[in-house]
Parts: structure tokens; C-alpha cells; sequence
């Protein structure tokens, strides 16, 4: 009986010595357990490398370990056999645990949603992990992690979304937006608000103002919206005139050409075009319900003035010019020469009176293109001196503010430094006679 209990003790010692395996953990820094049957537990058995005891009579599991990587596990079934005693075990899943902020944010992995706040990362050789990270308002960001040759993955790693994205659009519809000067496309266009800067968006459209808008990403500032629109109000008219042609808005001086006239909203702007030699031309834009769309663009025509063919620039014209008598003419000899000169250019004399040397015509007008430009005439004479015998004499020349002035309407008048062809040597033959 006792030979029999050695035999089986012989027979156990050497079954258990057949069953010992060598573990190798790759890498040899990760550590090797057994998994304790029953309650599950890691009974450690060494780093890199481990003896490990089959037992017959429960399974047998082993876990290998380190910080970094997907533990690796490796179970037998009791009575397994071997032709290896050395069994490596590599761990071939690296983890990276990645959080995120805002704690709002959502994480995506290879496309697929995978939580908020934190996710743990499995990268494997060859398979590559993409990331990206989202939240409305805010600009995402994405990350790809490969396992790859010389290169380290972290343990931990964080997304922070700083960048914010504002979406713009413009009303009405169609209009063309721009991020500090460059288009940004189709619209709603995606502004991006880099954290620490302000950016400037302008909405421009053919035939309207232009309407700008700041978003700041300051510590300090309020955030900018999700969404915004810039709502073009007001009207805006590219005016083309003729090259030399001025152009005033509500009477200022806009541009000599051309000019991009503003008319804010619910408001009208008077447009004036004119250039010497030209009929002047005035247009009234108005950006308010109810008046008539003005147009984006407008190209404005000058037709030729026919009062400055018939008439020449003058020194002498509405200029008090004083004539001395010649001392061997009398008062009445240098009268009647006067009154015969006056009246060889002029029909009517409104008042002349000798006695106080006064002498004025009536207003002689004449119509040129078509009624728009009226030209009235007239001379003032007036004696400043008896002794010597002196006279003053103006020749007044005035134009029409617009077209069917009256000729009696001093308020639509303004005097003109050019003077008809018919009056041009009056005060040249004056001064050549009286003397």
C-alpha cells in the first residue's frame, strides 16, 4: 500500500513538471498574471517572462499587462498537451484614452458616434483610428491615430474645440459674403472665429448697401452666435457719367466719372450730373416701400448745351466796368452815344433818365435746346462822375437754374461768366467811343 501511494506521487510530481510552461510577455515590460479560478482575481506571476502550472483541475488563463495597451489573455483547457513549453504572448492593441472639451462635445470614431467627455482608443497595426470631434458653434477638429514605426502613441490625449464656426446667410437671398476681405462661397457660409481674434463679415449684393458685421473669440467678449443674418437694408447705385462729368449727391460733390452712391433705407437721395458744355442731369434713387427699386447700375448720358456754341467766356460780363468821357464831349453828347449803343443791341429800355445819368434794359432772353436752358441780358449803366465825366457799365449775363425758368423770376437765375454772341462788343464799342 505505501509502495503504491509513492508511485502515484511520482506519477503527479512528473505529470505537473510536463505541465509547466515558460510565459513571454512582448513587450517585456508588460506583466503576466494568472487569473485566480473561481473568484477571477490576477495572482502575479512576473514581468517579461513567467513560470506557469498548468493545473488538471480547473482552466487555466493567463493575462498579460501594460499601461498603454489591450490586455492579452491566453486559456487552456486542463490536459492540454505541448511540443513548446515557452509560450509569447504580445499585446498588439494599443489604447489611448482620449477626452474631450466642452464636456458637451461629441466624439467620433472612424465615423461612428462614440460618446461624449471620454473614450478609450483601440489601435491596431495597420488599421489606422480617425477621430473627429464636434459641437454646434464650434469649428471641429480631427485626429487620425496609426500605430507606426519610430513613433509613439500618448496614453492620454485631449481635444479641446476652441475655434468657433458662426453660420451666415444674407437677406434677401443671393448676396455675396466675405470674411475680412475674401469670398466665403455659398451661403450659408461657415465663418471661422479663430480663438483670440475678431473677424469682419460683409454682405454685399448688386444694387444694395453693404451691412458688416464683427464676431469676436475673446476671453472677456460674449461668444458669437450659431447662426446669424445679415439683412441688406439699404440701396447702392453705381453712377457712370461722362469722364470729366462731376457728380453730386444731395448737392456734395461724390465723384468726378463715377461715384457708388449710398441711399440708406427708407430714405431718397438726389443724384446731380453736370459738366460746362453739357446739359446737367438729376435722378432721385429712393430705398423705402412703395418708390421704385433703384437700379444697381446706371449710366447717365449728357446731351450737348447749345447756349455755350452760341455764346463765349467773358471777363468783363456782370463786372461793374467804369468808362471815362472825353473831356471835349458834353453830358448830353455822351448821353445819346450811350443810349445809341445800348439800343443797337437791345429792343427795350426799362428805365433811362438823363438827369441822374441812370440807364437799364429790360431782360432779353432766349431759349436754347429746347427750352431746358434760358438766357436772359441786360445792360446797367450809371454815372459815377460829373467832372470828369465817368460812367459804369454792366453787362449782365444770367442762366437758368433748370428748364421753363420765367425770365421775370430773379430766384431762377444765376449769373453766367459767359455772354451770348450778340452782346459780345458792347462794352468794346462803349470804350472805344466815349473816349
Amino acid at each position: 500500500m505505501r509502495i503504491l501511494r509513492q508511485l502515484a506521487l511520482l506519477t503527479l510530481a512528473t505529470s505537473a513538471e510536463a505541465q509547466t510552461l515558460v510565459i513571454k510577455s512582448v513587450p517585456a515590460s508588460a506583466a503576466i498574471y494568472r487569473v485566480k479560478p473561481g473568484d477571477g482575481s490576477l495572482i502575479p506571476l512576473g514581468t517579461g517572462s513567467a513560470e506557469f502550472k498548468l493545473l488538471d483541475k480547473d482552466s487555466n488563463t493567463v493575462v498579460v499587462r501594460l499601461e498603454g495597451y489591450r490586455d492579452s489573455t491566453a486559456s487552456w483547457a486542463k490536459g492540454t498537451k505541448f511540443k513548446d513549453k515557452t509560450i509569447t504572448i504580445a499585446l498588439s492593441t494599443r489604447v489611448v484614452k482620449l477626452s474631450a472639451t466642452p464636456g458637451a462635445a461629441l466624439i467620433h470614431v472612424n465615423g461612428d458616434s462614440a460618446g461624449t467627455r471620454t473614450v478609450e482608443l483601440a489601435v491596431r497595426a495597420g488599421e489606422p483610428v480617425a477621430v473627429q470631434v464636434k459641437l454646434a458653434g464650434y469649428s471641429p477638429v480631427s485626429r487620425v491615430y496609426e500605430l507606426k514605426a519610430g513613433a509613439e502613441l500618448p496614453l492620454t490625449d485631449r481635444i479641446e474645440l476652441v475655434d468657433r464656426v458662426v453660420m451666415v446667410s444674407t437677406e434677401p437671398s443671393g448676396g455675396e459674403l466675405l470674411r475680412d476681405g475674401a469670398s466665403l462661397g455659398d451661403q450659408p457660409a461657415r465663418v471661422l472665429v479663430p480663438l483670440g481674434a475678431c473677424v469682419i463679415v460683409r454682405a454685399q449684393k448688386p444694387g444694395w448697401a453693404s451691412a458688416e458685421r464683427s464676431y469676436c473669440n475673446k476671453e472677456g467678449l460674449s461668444p458669437p452666435p450659431l447662426e446669424d443674418k445679415l439683412v441688406l437694408a439699404g440701396r447702392r447705385v453705381n453712377v457712370v457719367a461722362p469722364a470729366e462729368a462731376k457728380i453730386l449727391v444731395n448737392q456734395k460733390e461724390a465723384g468726378v466719372g463715377t461715384a457708388a452712391v449710398s441711399i440708406p433705407a427708407g430714405t431718397c437721395v438726389q443724384v446731380r450730373v453736370e459738366q460746362p458744355a453739357f446739359l446737367p442731369v438729376t435722378r432721385e434713387y429712393c430705398a423705402r416701400d412703395n418708390a421704385a427699386a433703384a437700379p444697381a447700375d446706371d449710366a447717365i448720358m449728357l446731351n450737348p448745351d447749345e447756349s455755350f456754341a452760341a455764346s463765349a467766356p467773358s471777363d468783363s460780363v456782370n463786372q461793374n466796368i467804369a468808362i471815362e468821357v472825353a473831356a471835349t464831349r458834353t453830358e448830353e453828347q455822351a448821353w445819346r452815344l450811350l443810349s445809341s449803343v445800348v439800343l443797337s443791341h437791345f429792343d427795350v429800355l426799362e428805365n433811362a433818365d438823363r438827369e441822374t445819368g441812370y440807364l437799364r434794359t429790360a431782360w432779353q432772353s432766349k431759349s436754347y435746346s429746347e427750352g431746358a436752358v434760358v438766357i436772359r441780358t441786360r445792360v446797367i449803366i450809371k454815372r459815377t462822375s460829373s467832372d470828369p465825366l465817368r460812367y459804369t457799365v454792366k453787362l449782365a449775363s444770367e442762366r437758368s437754374k433748370g428748364a421753363g425758368a420765367s425770365v421775370r423770376d430773379d430766384d431762377s437765375f444765376a449769373p453766367w461768366d459767359r455772354v451770348l454772341a450778340g452782346y459780345q462788343g458792347l462794352i468794346g464799342e462803349l470804350q472805344a467811343k466815349l473816349p
